[in-house]
């Protein structure tokens, strides 16, 4: 079963240690927007798949995986989505090496991080 305060309490203490320990590379204003709108990201739609499970309300997201229990539901949504932002955001990474353009590494750098911390929230918020 997937715990919605425990995932978003990790999600907020990823998003106050990663702006607490900027990189110094890009500005940290823009370091810290990254975050935030990251962070907004995953806080919003884990109250938006929640909500929409406990009321049966049908999304798009939800449909695909009707086949798992309904406590899951969730969870696989938002794991879901999580697989797709790290496939966006590793394509235009990679990308940024291809053309070396620095700023744009070092904002995949921080989006790769920033998701890898949701992905062990998400494993940490979900209960057997």
């Amino acid at each position: 079963m997937f715990n919605k305060d425990v995932f978003k309490e990790r999600i907020k203490k990823v998003q106050t240690d990663m702006k607490s320990f900027s990189r110094e590379i890009l500005d940290s204003k823009v370091e810290g927007r990254i975050i935030d709108s990251l962070s907004d990201i995953y806080l919003t739609m884990a109250d938006k798949y929640v909500d929409a499970v406990k009321n049966g309300v049908n999304l798009p997201a939800l449909v695909e995986i009707e086949d798992h229990p309904e406590e899951d539901r969730a969870y696989f949504v938002l794991k879901n989505l999580l697989e797709k932002m790290e496939l966006d955001f590793t394509q235009k990474l990679v990308m940024s090496f291809k053309h070396d353009v620095t700023n744009e590494i070092e904002i995949g750098k921080i989006q790769i991080a920033f998701l890898d911390h949701v992905r062990r929230s998400l494993h940490g918020a979900r209960t057997h």
